[in-house]
């Protein structure tokens, strides 16, 4: 999709993110989004690092990416952080997945048109 991605990432002071997508756009210079993998353990750990995160002006997005009953725990601890304001997306891990099945799928069947020679 045109990011270059990377995993365990510092982004700001004290926050080093599971993942982020960054590119550089002509005169906007580079954009991050931050996402956040909660499978277990301390939510104001993730609340926390996001929050570190946001200190980054170059980051445009963050998202916590999890299960809906994570996404329901998460929300109700944000609730009246006034950090946020709504930029924190919450985006379910099954659709992840359902996203990168169909992103494979796309580029496999790009791939056997043979239109790009093999290696590069």
């Amino acid at each position: 999709m045109g990011f270059n991605a990377e995993t365990e990432k510092k982004v700001a002071v004290g926050a080093i993110v599971d993942t982020v997508w960054e590119v550089t756009i002509g005169n906007m210079g580079r954009v991050i989004y931050v996402f956040e993998v909660q499978t277990s353990g301390s939510i104001d750990s993730l609340i926390l690092n996001l929050m570190k995160a946001k200190n980054n002006k170059a980051v445009q997005g963050i998202v916590a990416v999890t299960n809906q009953h994570q996404i329901e725990r998460i929300k109700k601890e944000i609730n009246d952080l006034n950090q946020f304001n709504g930029e924190l997306k919450f985006w379910d891990y099954q659709e992840v997945l359902k996203v990168h099945e169909s992103l494979q799928y796309v580029n496999e069947s790009i791939n056997n048109l043979g239109l790009v020679p093999f290696g590069l």
